[in-house]
């Protein structure tokens, strides 16, 4: 399942703002190209990264 921006914003409870930040900086998995105009972010993608948070 691939998460819109809108909802890992949700699920992170993170600004689109700061989330590109992180991704620039290599802090937050990157986005996946959908079409031209749509990116999302798989799910388990989004799960390792909370784990990996948590075990921080």
């Amino acid at each position: 399942m691939i998460l819109p921006p809108k909802q890992v914003e949700a699920e992170t409870g993170l600004s689109n703002t700061t989330i590109w930040r992180m991704q620039r900086r290599g802090d937050f998995p990157a986005y996946v190209r959908l079409s031209p105009r749509r990116v999302g972010l798989p799910v388990e993608r989004l799960a390792e990264w909370l784990a990996e948070r948590e075990n921080a």
